[in-house]
């Protein structure tokens, strides 16, 4: 359940940028001749509603319509009662609260006359949603619209590179209170970092913890990870105004080994901190932790927000290469002197 901070800021997102968005959104629909797209949302995928209208979907599902032109609508199934704080929260659109947010639009679309329907994430749609759209505008062509909207979702602007680099700062100095808490505790370290993050004004804290990094890298809720071994990592997953970020820490109480996990930790921001999104970052971290003795890095993994939902995976192993750009996040797995270590880096 989210429950931290909610508003909108017209410095950090200007309604030019929602409204640019919106506008080469529409320009594509136009090209690809949809009659209207519509984006499904839940409390797990609110990342393209949240770039179109600036406002966070929570708990209920709901649907945001984009019309060939003119105004995007938003349909939860929210209650009224809520409404009049959901406007004041999001700074375009229309809003309208309804128990069946398909039926309204499919309405809609038969009395336009329209034919084709694009879709964020088709084979994701909820059966549902999709049998309301098609019962109640019979004939209507459901069309994946997925790669139209993420071409559209990877031109970043100056507003989402600006909330990002906030993002990450609040998760840096959340993370950084590790290295001068006295207590060594994950649980406690957990608590420490949420509240950074909280007090920070993120809205969204997710914190899991790889218990035994002796044993594997497999993260757990902090109330289900167990005791900790010698070594452990903990993982920040913050969103601040709907942009989310991660940051991972690998620890140790055996002085040794957490020395070694300072240098990969160093090799690591060095890489970062060249900032060249033209390089191929896979070869680039392999590179970075190969020249520190004894350390071979395992796997990594690049994740970016393209459609739905907030961050998910677009690179790394079975899923290939790619250039690293602003805004994205990189996980690192690597091995030093036969024990795991796991770091994640906002870019």
């Amino acid at each position: 359940m989210r429950r931290g901070y909610y508003g909108w800021d017209e410095a950090e997102l200007p309604k030019a940028a929602l409204a640019a968005r919106r506008a080469r959104l529409q320009s594509a629909m136009a090209r690809e001749n949809l009659d209207g797209l519509v984006i499904y949302t839940n409390i797990a995928r609110p990342a393209a509603v949240s770039w179109l209208i600036g406002f966070t979907p929570y708990w209920s599902e709901g649907l945001l319509f984009a019309p060939p032109a003119g105004e995007l609508d938003f349909a939860t199934a929210l209650s009224k009662r809520v409404a009049e704080w959901m406007r004041a929260v999001t700074p375009v659109g229309e809003l309208t609260t309804t128990p069946k947010p398909a039926e309204y639009f499919a309405k809609r679309l038969k009395a336009s006359g329209a034919r084709r329907l694009g879709v964020l994430d088709l084979d994701m749609l909820p059966s549902v949603q999709a049998a309301e759209l098609l019962e109640t505008a019979p004939g209507l062509a459901l069309v994946d619209a997925t790669a139209l909207f993420a071409a559209e979702r990877a031109k970043r602007d100056d507003a989402e590179r600006g909330l990002f680099a906030h993002a990450a700062v609040i998760a840096r100095d959340a993370l950084a209170l590790i290295d001068s808490s006295p207590e060594r505790g994950a649980n406690t370290l957990a608590g420490a970092i949420e509240k950074s993050a909280r007090d920070a004004r993120a809205e969204d804290v997710n914190i899991t913890i790889a218990p035994d990094l002796g044993r594997g890298v497999g993260f757990a809720r902090v109330d289900r990870a167990g005791e900790t071994g010698a070594s452990f990592a903990i993982r920040a997953s913050i969103a601040y105004k709907s942009t989310w970020v991660r940051r991972t820490r690998s620890l140790s109480t055996n002085a040794a080994i957490a020395a070694r996990f300072a240098t990969l930790e160093a090799a690591l921001d060095a890489l970062i901190a060249r900032n060249d999104p033209a390089a191929d970052i896979g070869p680039q971290a392999a590179a970075a932790i190969a020249r520190v003795p004894g350390a071979r890095l395992d796997r990594w993994l690049l994740e970016e927000c393209r459609g739905s939902y907030p961050l998910e995976a677009v690179a790394g192993g079975d899923l290939g290469d790619a250039p690293a750009g602003a805004c994205a996040v990189l996980t690192a797995h690597a091995t030093i002197d036969g024990v795991n270590w796991v770091a994640t880096r906002p870019i």
